[in-house]
């Protein structure tokens, strides 16, 4: 029986790593449930649901799972990267540190955070625009601005305001540490869920959603991979 939960052996191509083993699910499992977590009620989440205001629900989901992907697609190829160039086994130790440094770091800056919920930090990204970018007036004007450069402006925003989050760090670590394929297929699951929440149910989970307990969620799921990838390496490795 195979009892390699993580990774493949340093012997074996990760390309090749394709078959539903049990690498595959817990990897699939746990890839969406750290970019969930992670965007459920980030950047992201708010972005999505300003943009919600002023284009239709079909141009808003592309244009952000395809933004989405892309920068998804770059973690991946990073963390790819970093397989051929890293031993297996040094892999496996640097996803452990990674996992508890940016596990405990969440919990510390959720403790932090203050209990505002997603649609309070909504509402003030909203007057933060109305006040310096005029808002307003691009509502009432939004007939007059087409669509597509609607969908250029949150394909953009989004690219951008994804550059260092904690998704896409997230992402390049488990790429590295777990079964390519099923990160590939789990992360692009959590972005189509995430995404559409925010489109459609956006207002509503956002009175009892925040950060600060998305962020000490996702930080103790960090730190239980860490503790899981010591208990696989002890014994059953």
């Amino acid at each position: 029986m195979n009892t390699t939960l993580i990774g493949t052996s340093p012997s074996q191509n990760p390309l090749l790593n394709i078959e539903p083993t049990q690498a595959f699910y817990p990897s699939l499992v746990q890839s969406f449930l750290v970019i969930f977590l992670s965007e459920i009620a980030d950047r992201t989440f708010i972005l999505v649901l300003i943009y919600s205001l002023k284009m239709h629900w079909i141009p808003l989901i592309l244009t952000s799972l395809l933004s989405m992907y892309f920068m998804n697609l770059l973690a991946i190829v990073a963390g790819y990267t970093v397989i051929l160039i890293i031993p297996r086994y040094i892999i496996d130790w640097i996803g452990f540190f990674c996992f508890l440094f940016f596990g405990l770091y969440w919990v510390y800056e959720g403790m932090k955070m203050e209990s505002k919920s997603v649609k309070e930090e909504y509402e003030e990204e909203i007057q933060i625009s109305e006040t310096n970018y005029n808002l307003v007036n691009d509502q009432e004007n939004n007939n007059q601005k087409s669509t597509w450069k609607l969908c250029l402006e949150l394909f953009a925003f989004l690219c951008i305001s994804e550059f260092g989050d904690k998704s896409e760090i997230s992402t390049v670590t488990i790429a590295a540490v777990y079964n390519l394929y099923a990160v590939l297929i789990g992360t692009m699951i959590a972005y189509f869920f995430a995404i559409a929440i925010a489109a459609f149910l956006g207002h509503y989970v956002g009175q009892y959603l925040t950060e600060k307990m998305m962020s000490i969620i996702g930080g103790l799921l960090f730190v239980g991979f860490a503790v899981q990838i010591i208990i696989i390496k002890l014994f059953f490795v």
